[in-house]
């Protein structure tokens, strides 16, 4: 498991293919007419038409610095030259063109000692730009996965902030709004508490074989969750919103994505891949004036509905809130809403009043 023997390749089964080597004399000795290895001219190794040939094609490059539009460098910093052009280029384009291929860079996010950061507003002045944006799909840095492919320049800026070294952020924020590539309006929270907790992404299975990903909001998740409010039926906003408003502005969606971790928190349960996720659930709690206990509550996408999300997500954020300390949940449910009263009943809610049509629950965590 897990060794290479290019078994599997598209084209040239069965071989390595490379254009040059440096190693040891036994490096050399190996290769010496060993029928394993093709040495090819870099008119054909790099040839983006045969990258392109390799079903399920991944091509990793790493970066000098990448700006909030998605364009990356590997060759200057500015004016300064650093390296030549090499084959970058030519594996990100096969990549994207080939069947089921991917494209990811990898970029440290800082420099000098941290003291610039590697993802800026704009490349420098004199930059070349080694790798255009519509070439790239993944970007990855010690701070997460930003992915970029389909999505317009403010989602692009949002994504690479959200994965900048946090003493950045607020400075890339900032700089973004004067450039217009963000919302003038652009809610961020600094420091620690905005820091986005990827150790509580999990993957779980619902009652019926479902397969999802439970994962804390992101700042970046602003279109996923207008989608699946827009998703939901005038019965589902009433029953959990109690209002059945149906416009979700960016004013309201940054009451869901720019959270204070410490103090609140959003877990959608989502399904497929990057660039075809689904958010099909969002279960939040928030801590009020008694820092004891919070409020939670959780809405499912009406077509995937009874499937066991809402048990999960709830399920979830119990767990959460017992590692946070937290001593109980309490709960608002409408009379109506009985698939709802349902699951926070088998999670063990008990109801301690009831009035003006409303069911109010307590679990003691």
């Amino acid at each position: 498991m897990g060794v290479v023997d290019n078994s599997r390749k598209s084209i040239n089964r069965g071989k390595t293919v490379a254009t040059f080597c440096m190693g040891k004399k036994s490096t050399y000795s190996y290769l010496d007419d060993n029928p394993s290895f093709d040495f090819r001219t870099i008119e054909y190794t790099n040839d983006p038409i045969v990258i392109a040939q390799h079903e399920n094609m991944v091509a990793i490059n790493s970066a000098l610095e990448i700006d909030l539009t998605g364009q990356a460098t590997a060759e200057s910093i500015g004016k300064m030259f650093y390296s030549g052009v090499g084959g970058q280029a030519d594996f990100m384009r096969g990549a994207i063109q080939a069947r089921n291929g991917k494209t990811i860079l990898t970029i440290q996010s800082t420099a000098r000692g941290e003291s610039v950061s590697r993802i800026v507003p704009f490349l420098s002045e004199g930059c070349g730009v080694t790798m255009i944006r519509g070439d790239i799909q993944y970007v990855v840095s010690e701070y997460g996965i930003a992915y970029l492919h389909g999505k317009n320049i403010r989602e692009r800026a949002m994504e690479l902030i959200a994965i900048a070294h946090p003493k950045f952020r607020p400075w890339l924020i900032e700089e973004a709004k004067k450039l217009n590539l963000i919302y003038k309006d652009q809610a961020f929270m600094p420091g620690n508490k905005g820091e986005y907790p990827e150790e509580l992404e999990t993957n779980r299975t619902t009652k019926t074989g479902m397969q999802i990903t439970l994962r804390p909001v992101k700042i970046s998740d602003e279109t996923p969750i207008k989608d699946f409010f827009y998703s939901l039926s005038d019965q589902s906003l009433y029953r959990r919103f109690i209002s059945t408003r149906r416009d979700m502005p960016h004013e309201r969606l940054q009451e869901f994505v720019v959270i204070d971790y410490s103090q609140e928190m959003v877990i959608l349960a989502t399904t497929g891949s990057e660039g075809q996720e689904k958010v099909v659930g969002i279960g939040q709690y928030g801590i009020g004036q008694d820092v004891h206990s919070a409020e939670v509550a959780f809405a499912v996408r009406d077509s995937d509905q009874n499937r066991g999300i809402g048990t999960e997500l709830l399920n979830y954020l119990i767990y959460l809130g017992k590692r946070k300390g937290l001593l109980a949940f309490t709960a608002e449910v409408l009379y109506e809403n009985r698939p709802m009263l349902a699951v926070f009943d088998k999670e063990g809610f008990k109801i301690v009043s009831s009035g003006g049509g409303v069911y109010y629950l307590k679990l003691n965590l």
